[in-house]
């Protein structure tokens, strides 16, 4: 169900693919253990491709997290705030072909421009089938949770655990 507030946390990727997912177990775990005040919306963009621009209408802030093949050790955790988003789509380091680029490009399309965005990124350490990150992955939820959160308080939102 989507919320009237114009902000939104989105999580990709394959959970069945071990790291591939952390932006699923990520959402999951918020849904699951905050609340936000006023509310967000909280989707679990999975493997869904243009299928997401249903969920982006009146889309105004974007939080999006993800895996991220940037170069670095694994577990690190990358932020790419609105500036940079850009360079993130293009620059391929999603690790899945989504398309978040092209979703974006026709929302902005269909609707006016992004107030902001971010990207919250880990590096992944291993893509092979598992449903749970790897523990080097999981060890950096905590601090990707937090990251999520600094930065919805940013943008005005109240976050109480459950």
């Amino acid at each position: 169900m989507v919320n009237e507030n114009s902000i939104t946390v989105l999580g990709v990727g394959n959970i069945l693919l071990t790291d591939e997912g952390v932006g699923v177990h990520v959402v999951q775990q918020l849904e699951k253990e905050y609340e936000f005040s006023p509310a967000v919306n909280i989707i679990d963009g999975g493997t869904m491709g243009m299928e997401l621009l249903s969920y982006m209408r009146g889309m105004k802030k974007l939080l999006l997290v993800d895996a991220v093949n940037g170069g670095e050790k694994p577990g690190t955790i990358y932020e790419f705030p609105h500036q940079e988003t850009e360079q993130y789509f293009t620059g391929n380091i999603s690790v899945h072909e989504v398309g978040m680029q092209d979703i974006l490009r026709i929302r902005a399309l269909q609707e006016d421009p992004l107030e902001d965005a971010m990207v919250i990124g880990v590096e992944p350490a291993s893509l092979e089938v598992g449903f749970e990150p790897s523990e080097i992955v999981q060890a950096a939820l905590p601090d990707v949770i937090q990251r999520v959160i600094r930065q919805l308080n940013a943008w005005g939102i109240e976050v109480r655990k459950k």
